[in-house]
């Protein structure tokens, strides 16, 4: 059902509009659906000043607006994000109490990132994340019975960092000595390029001095693969 206003209501809002109101402006002053307000004031000529006058106020409403709307858009993104992680983080004692689910995620994050047999005949695994680095080594700590003297470590790295301050960060993150460290040289293709990310660290490599360890991850991964494929 069409409301129907009355003749003064509508001379309201042509001489509103008449005196340079936007539709916007009227429509929210008088409690009137914006379409209504455009259908009675479309045959009013505005001046140049007048529309210049609204186009600014659009403008300054929504640089007003933008800020708030990001904020409120960013809580509610971070809302989001919390309640999934809460749902979640039972996850984060699985591979502590089992050691076969550790060795299943050792296994996925091998196939994904590490170098595969028989290319390569040693257990090799980069990446640049500290998180993933670290999460990678303490899971072959507590889901294997290793050997901590044939953990290694090399760091690929940019022409403008500092080895020695990139092999004391990884030894941090990792727990492996300085000692068993390899000696690297930077990349040359990064010269008179400087490093954009600051928080850049290259790459660390975990190596592992053993074929065995290295293909049996390999196999787990791929038996993982392989089940949900067929």
């Amino acid at each position: 059902m069409v409301k129907e206003y009355s003749r003064q209501i509508k001379q309201k809002m042509r001489n509103l509009r008449s005196q340079g109101w936007s539709v916007g402006e009227i429509s929210l002053t008088m409690k009137i659906p914006k379409s209504t307000v455009s259908g009675w004031v479309r045959d009013i000529q505005l001046t140049a000043k007048q529309k210049e006058h609204i186009r600014q106020k659009i403008l300054d409403s929504g640089a007003l607006g933008r800020p708030l709307a990001l904020k409120a858009n960013y809580e509610k993104i971070e809302r989001w994000k919390e309640k999934i992680r809460s749902e979640v983080k039972h996850f984060a004692k699985l591979a502590v109490k089992n050691r076969e689910i550790g060795r299943l995620i050792c296994g996925l994050l091998y196939l994904c990132e590490g170098a595969k047999y028989p290319s390569t005949k040693c257990l090799v695994l980069g990446n640049s994340n500290p998180e993933i680095i670290r999460c990678f080594v303490n899971l072959l700590r507590t889901s294997f019975d290793i050997n901590e003297n044939k953990l290694r470590c090399r760091i690929m790295y940019r022409c403008d960092q500092n080895l020695t301050e990139l092999n004391k960060y990884w030894s941090d993150v990792t727990g492996i000595p300085l000692a068993n460290f390899y000696k690297s040289k930077p990349d040359g293709r990064t010269k008179g390029k400087p490093t954009l990310r600051k928080d850049y660290k290259g790459i660390c490599a975990i190596h592992y001095l053993s074929t065995d360890l290295q293909f049996r991850l390999q196999a787990i991964g791929e038996t993982v693969i392989k089940k949900w494929w067929s």
